[in-house]
């Protein structure tokens, strides 16, 4: 067994056996100080009887997290909320802990922060890989990027493939056009909520996540735009309700004005809204406190931005 530098900051392999949980157990690190990165990837979804697309993870149970054995395990075992842990190889009777040198982990999510829709993940046993021709890509999006051109099992076109071994493989077509025309944005067009109750934790979750994240390194344009969209959708199903109760209206009104903080449409209308209901609240009220914090907080951070 090798020895394990305990207090030195890797990358290292995360598992877990909680479906649905790795944008989840992501999030949290993140919050916890770790750096942290799932593989994402496209995918259609039915929702109220409307195709849209969304991100999800790309490998379920995958994730990755860069900190210290020490710092990690201890998070593990005593603060996450989610059942995960440090995955051990498969080639050294399971002694070895899985890590990532930090430029081959940097180059992968460079690489697939790049275009996700055009992404293909595969487990390694899931491809036969031979040794191919070393490229490097001069010009367009993929400028800079080295990888292995080689024809793959049922498609046509090359690919150029950059790969963690013995974790996951990315795969991306060249394509002989290196340029995308960017997307008209869509106008945002929903019917009253079915599921008030739902849409109300959905916008509170979808607020308090873009408000902790930012596009960056770790958290890509494409997926923090994507949890936008979702925001301003989730906050035009619930715009024309109000509570019956102060509780039930402050729940509705604290996220629609953490909503218009984030997309910056509509804040004196939802910040009075908030400032009503807060007057209306009993004082030992958790969720006035709770109101009161995230106004402070949020005037503070928009009236410095002015």
């Amino acid at each position: 067994m090798a020895v394990i530098d305990s207090d030195i900051e890797k990358w290292y392999v995360i598992g877990t056996r909680s479906l649905r949980h790795e944008e989840k157990i992501r999030d949290e690190l993140r919050k916890a100080g770790f750096r942290s990165h799932v593989p994402m990837k496209y995918e259609l979804k039915i929702v109220r009887g409307q195709e849209r697309r969304t991100m999800v993870p790309a490998i379920s149970g995958l994730i990755f997290a860069r900190g210290s054995y020490d710092a990690l395990t201890e998070y593990i075992q005593y603060k996450s909320h989610v059942k995960f842990h440090l995955r051990k190889s498969t080639f050294s009777n399971k002694q070895d802990y899985l890590t990532v040198r930090d430029e081959v982990m940097e180059r992968f999510i460079d690489f697939t922060n790049i275009r996700q829709e055009k992404i293909t993940y595969f487990k390694p046993e899931e491809l036969n890989l031979k040794e191919g021709e070393i490229i490097k890509i001069k010009g367009g999006l993929y400028d800079g990027l080295e990888g292995t051109v080689l024809r793959m099992k049922g498609k046509r076109n090359k690919h150029i493939v950059v790969q963690i071994p013995d974790i996951v493989i990315a795969a991306i077509e060249i394509e002989p056009e290196l340029i995308e025309v960017k997307a008209k944005e869509e106008k945002i067009r929903e019917k009253p909520s079915k599921n008030v109750e739902a849409d109300k934790k959905l916008l509170l979750e979808t607020a308090e996540w873009l408000i902790d994240n930012k596009p960056d390194k770790d958290v890509t344009t494409v997926a923090y735009n994507l949890k936008l969209n979702e925001l301003k959708r989730t906050k035009a199903r619930l715009t024309t309700f109000k509570g019956f109760t102060a509780t039930t209206e402050a729940e509705l009104a604290l996220p629609l004005y953490m909503a218009a903080v984030i997309t910056q449409e509509g804040i004196p209308e939802a910040e009075e809204r908030l400032t009503k209901v807060i007057d209306r609240m009993r004082d030992n009220s958790k969720l006035k406190a709770k109101c009161i914090d995230i106004l402070n907080n949020l005037k503070r951070k928009n009236d410095g931005n002015d």
